[in-house]
């Protein structure tokens, strides 16, 4: 199950890989995704519980 971003943190992630060149297609644990050439970084903190909540810590 995957969860939806805060609105503002997506709107600026999707602006730092607006320019980045995509590698192709992959497919993980189900899920297709493109693979992106970039230097972005993202810090996320994993919590515990069954469903396992994803915390983004920053951007850089």
């Amino acid at each position: 199950m995957s969860t939806r971003l805060d609105p503002v943190l997506a709107a600026h992630i999707g602006a730092a890989l607006a320019d980045a060149e995509a590698m192709g297609e992959r497919r993980a644990e189900g899920e297709m995704y493109t693979g992106m050439r970039t230097d972005v970084t993202v810090e996320i903190l994993a919590g515990p519980g069954r469903h396992g909540t994803l915390t983004v810590v920053r951007m850089r």
